[in-house]
């Protein structure tokens, strides 16, 4: 019985996605909560991406789509912030592990920032005992340039949540 279960086990972990051979595709889409440096400012957001690979290395172009509370209370006075781009990641044998570093390509809504190029960095985790779940860290840094001068340099980290197909 120990056999079988654990046969199940593996075979519904490796369900994630279309694997041919040495070759994936994997769907994930998923939803983020972030902190921000400076002033104790908070993000959501969610994000899509599509892991495809040979082996153990896989890319994936990204989505990603994010709200920045400011201090204030007030609903109004939050920006957006959406980027497009992609990563390069590495699956670790034996562990579900994938660590990964990109770049996109982020622009601005209700706030003075010039669109600019943002590194995106993190680890998704498979979660092994729930097949689909995944989850994760995920950081963004960017520096875009102020309307009428100057630079806001910003780092993003976070825990993300998200189902894999």
């Amino acid at each position: 019985m120990k056999k079988i279960t654990l046969a199940f086990l593996i075979t519904a972990t490796s369900l994630f996605g279309i694997g041919l051979g040495n070759y994936q595709i994997t769907p994930e889409i998923g939803a983020n909560l972030s902190y921000q440096n400076g002033k104790n400012k908070f993000t959501y957001g969610g994000y899509a991406r599509v892991w495809m690979g040979v082996s153990r290395v896989v890319i994936a172009p990204q989505f990603k789509y994010d709200v920045i509370a400011k201090s204030s209370k007030n609903a109004n006075d939050s920006y957006k912030n959406m980027q497009i781009g992609g990563l390069i990641g590495f699956e670790i044998p034996i562990l579900p592990l994938t660590p990964y570093i990109g770049v996109s390509y982020s622009t601005f809504e209700n706030v003075a920032f010039r669109d600019t190029a943002s590194f995106n960095y993190g680890i998704k985790i498979d979660v092994p005992l729930i097949p689909f779940l995944t989850i994760g860290l995920d950081g963004t840094y960017q520096k875009p340039k102020i309307f009428g001068g100057g630079r806001y340099e910003m780092n993003r980290i976070g825990a993300t949540i998200g189902l894999a197909f």
